[in-house]
């Protein structure tokens, strides 16, 4: 699969919204991030909120994962979430921000991040993949947009709802380097995160990255160089007495950010500060 990975900061416009305590209506059966609405955008599994939408059966099902070879020579591959037919088989990826910033080109997923005057940051755009995950093994053929500071590519799975992630991240500061990570519940810890130094410019070449997943151990992979194992038995927690291991159902997405112009001083000097703009700046 060749894929550039690339983020986006905020989602496009939504509908209605309610209180944190409503629910949503017949009309606009689904709640995603506090607003109601109908239709993909709304109601694919992860991104609808059943707790607060109007019913039990308002949020599609998980997709379900499936064996798969995405080549992107297909307009179809990658569509925006309000052209998603539901059918994995045909459309394997979705867009998932308004205003859509990635494209199917030549082969590759292309994914670009534009400049916003307003908000004085980028926008970048996040592409997941149509076909839920719960343990398995996805490669992946990516060129980063780690040309300058402060752009973040990524390649992970996410379950939104729960908070559990893996994660392959780039950030333009050290366009030589890849770094892997995961989350259980959103909680954070530093320790989870490792860097390796892929020797080659990321920006500049293709490379296989391969996150391998299964119920005992998380392995980071590149160019079938093995970088990184998790296992979860390491993972015990003993305040809480669970393993903090990531196992929730969620997708395989593609992203590019603006982390240079973060509100958060951390992120910022993670990704590295400010992100260079012009009206006319395009990472991708």
């Amino acid at each position: 699969m060749k894929a550039f990975s690339l983020f986006a900061a905020t989602a496009g416009a939504l509908a209605a919204v309610v209180s944190a305590a409503s629910k949503c209506t017949a009309d606009v059966q689904c709640s995603r991030e506090g607003w109601c609405g109908s239709g993909p955008a709304f109601c694919m599994f992860g991104m609808c909120n059943p707790s607060q939408s109007f019913n039990s059966t308002s949020c599609w099902k998980a997709e379900g994962c499936a064996n798969q070879n995405v080549s992107f020579d297909s307009s179809s591959d990658a569509v925006a979430i309000a052209s998603y037919n539901g059918n994995p088989k045909t459309n394997p990826f979705v867009s998932i921000f308004d205003p859509n910033n990635a494209i199917v080109s030549n082969g590759n997923l292309v994914l670009e991040m534009t400049y916003q005057a307003d908000q004085n940051k980028g926008f970048g755009a996040t592409v997941s993949a149509a076909y839920t995950f719960q343990y398995g093994r996805v490669t992946a053929r990516i060129k980063t947009a780690s040309i300058a500071k402060g752009v973040v590519s990524s390649f992970i799975y996410r379950d939104d709802q729960v908070g559990d992630e893996i994660d392959f991240e780039w950030v333009g500061k050290a366009p030589t380097q890849v770094q892997t990570n995961f989350f259980y519940h959103n909680i954070p810890n530093h320790s989870n995160k490792y860097k390796f130094d892929v020797g080659d410019d990321t920006s500049a070449n293709y490379h296989d990255y391969t996150i391998d997943w299964t119920p005992d151990a998380i392995t980071w992979i590149v160019d079938g160089k093995t970088l990184r194992t998790q296992l979860r038995n390491s993972t015990y927690d003993s305040a809480s007495k669970v393993y903090q291991y990531p196992a929730a159902v969620g997708r395989i997405s593609f992203s590019i950010w603006d982390g240079g112009n973060s509100a958060s001083n951390g992120t910022q000097a993670w990704a590295g500060s400010p992100t260079p703009w012009t009206p006319s700046t395009i990472y991708k």
